[in-house]
């Protein structure tokens, strides 16, 4: 099964930690497999196989007092 990617826009990170929280919360989501954070950007690069649920995804980032700003896939 090949991996996919999405991008997801999020406002609220100001620092390394910010990127590192967000990289780790999302990892903890099924099927994720990688996370880059681009703090500049204020986007994460997901890199998953099978199927993701969105809406897991928007609740994991404002879990974590960030702000889901949508998908560019």
């Amino acid at each position: 099964m090949l991996s996919k990617k999405i991008m997801v826009n999020i406002d609220g990170m100001h620092c390394s930690h910010c990127a590192k929280r967000v990289e780790e919360g999302l990892k903890s989501i099924n099927n994720i497999k990688s996370v880059k954070v681009n703090l500049e950007k204020k986007n994460a690069t997901i890199t998953y196989k099978g199927e993701i649920n969105i809406e897991d995804i928007k609740k994991e980032i404002e879990n974590m007092d960030f702000e889901f700003k949508g998908i560019n896939e």
